[in-house]
């Protein structure tokens, strides 16, 4: 018998390494766990917002000045929103007023309105362009959309003239047609037709012979149709315009006691004026 106690190192050794091997299993559980609750999260579905979207059309307008432009302002529902939504615009220029037909809508889940918004511009408001925004409002929620608005000068330049259908004598009228020469590109609407005698031309030998002859020997009928006159680019006189001889401005030489021998042979300057607008 062999009196050496027994070695018990290698079961020191043996332990070591189990212990190691249960912590690694511990360790290797967790990033598991971990991944299991991850994915279970994962799964769920997004929570969904509700909302409007407003857009505008056209993105811009032309109009002269004192004319009106009418925009479509559409609103949808988005995320399953229901409910009213109003609307209100800014930044549009001074000398405009808006009105808006309906002033809300009520909308259903995925549902679209439609609401007109008309600006209507002053007589004198500046020329210009205008960038202005619409925005629709439901509570809390808010959408906008900008669109612009271009307003143009309606002062148009135009010629009057005017040619007189015959000779004149003492007791005698004749009519006047006016023509309106047009050089816009657009049609103008023409009213306020006035006519005048600026001058009395005496021939060589009245002015000689010191014959008189003054516009005090002439009268004057304005213009006595409808107005406005619509004149498309171009010229047109009355009579091309439809405008009856009676209606047109007239010129009468009076038939006076006095000695008229200065008037024969002379040439009446007439000046002719109007107001036009853009149509």
């Amino acid at each position: 018998m062999d009196p050496r106690p027994e070695r018990t190192a290698p079961l020191h050794r043996v332990a070591i390494p189990l212990r190691a091997l249960i912590l690694a299993l511990v360790v290797a559980l967790v990033p598991v766990g971990a991944l299991a609750a991850s994915g279970a999260q994962g799964g769920g579905q997004a929570k969904v917002t509700k909302g409007i979207i407003v857009t505008l059309s056209p993105s811009s307008r032309t109009v002269d000045q004192g004319q009106s432009a009418t925009y479509t302002v559409s609103a949808a529902s988005t995320g399953g929103f229901t409910g009213p939504v109003t609307f209100a615009v800014t930044g549009l220029p001074a000398g405009t007023a808006a009105a808006w037909s309906p002033s809300s809508v009520v909308l259903t889940s995925g549902g679209a309105a439609q609401v007109a918004l008309t600006v209507t511009t002053a007589p004198g408001i500046p020329a210009g362009k205008s960038n202005f925004t619409v925005r629709g409002t439901a509570g809390t929620l808010q959408s906008s959309a900008q669109a612009q608005l271009h307003v143009l000068e309606v002062n148009r330049t135009f010629d009057v003239s005017g040619t007189v259908s015959g000779l004149l004598a003492p007791g005698v009228t004749r009519s006047v047609d006016l023509v309106i020469s047009n050089p816009n590109n657009k049609g103008i609407a023409v009213s306020n037709l006035t006519v005048a005698i600026s001058q009395v031309v005496r021939t060589p030998a009245a002015v000689a012979a010191n014959l008189p002859c003054t516009p005090a020997d002439y009268t004057l009928a304005q213009y006595s149709g409808t107005y406005p006159l619509t004149v498309a680019p171009g010229s047109r006189s009355l009579s091309s315009l439809g405008v009856p001889e009676s209606k047109r401005p007239r010129i009468t030489m009076l038939d006076t006691s006095q000695l008229q021998d200065g008037c024969k042979g002379a040439t009446v300057r007439l000046t002719f004026s109007g107001t036009g607008q853009a149509n």
